[in-house]
């Protein structure tokens, strides 16, 4: 009986051990995923964090190898996870700035425009000293105001040109209508232009739209 308990002991410490072994070692895999990194592997890279993160257990995070993860996602376009990562890097306050800019990017490239500007809002109220995060804010307010700015110039030199085609005169309701509805896509650029020059005050591209958008409103 006694031998027969020895057996049996012997026995599961054989499979406790052989579970041991089998057990990822998250340590190694993000040992792994820093040389696949450091190779550009970037989709091994990610794989084998992802292994290591799962497996990490009750340890302090490493908030390296979140980031790391965060930019291999980006990487490869996974542009889901990069946010993911990248958010829990910006909680973990590591490499904030630039999280916030990958965030935002990756946001972006999935087409979140709302979720890319409240990223960069964000930033910014983090480190309002940041022209990286302004810069990119600012282009962004500048693109959307231009597209309307543009809308409303095309509706005016298509007026233009049927004036001069004898279709109608400046004084009729044709031309009347038609710089009507240029002038409402000249107001809606103006917030873009103000939000671009809040965040860039010295952006001469923004200066000179909204002044030819107001004057296009006005005259």
């Amino acid at each position: 009986m006694k031998r027969f308990i020895l057996f049996t002991v012997f026995c599961l410490g054989m499979a406790v051990a052989g579970v041991a072994q089998e057990a990822p070692d998250a340590l190694q895999l993000k040992n792994d995923g820093n040389n696949a990194l450091r190779d550009k592997n970037y989709k091994n890279a990610l794989e084998l964090f992802e292994k290591s993160l799962a497996n990490w257990g009750e340890e302090e995070q490493d908030n390296a190898m979140i980031y790391n993860a965060g930019y291999c996602a980006y990487k490869v376009k996974s542009f889901d996870k990069a946010v993911k990562y990248f958010d829990q890097s910006i909680q973990s306050n590591y490499k904030v700035s630039t999280a916030y800019l990958y965030k935002a990017n990756a946001q972006r490239k999935k087409g979140d425009d709302e979720g890319f500007v409240e990223t960069l809002e964000a930033g910014i109220a983090a480190n309002s000293n940041n022209t990286k995060m302004k810069s990119m804010l600012s282009t962004y307010y500048l693109k959307e105001g231009n597209a309307y700015y543009k809308k409303g110039a095309s509706i005016l030199k298509e007026a233009a040109a049927d004036v001069a085609a004898g279709k109608f005169k400046t004084t009729d309701d044709q031309y009347k209508q038609a710089t009507s509805k240029a002038k409402t896509e000249f107001k809606k650029a103006l917030p873009f232009f103000d939000k671009a020059l809040k965040l860039t005050p010295n952006d001469d591209t923004a200066k000179q739209l909204k002044a030819a958008a107001t004057q296009a409103i006005n005259g």
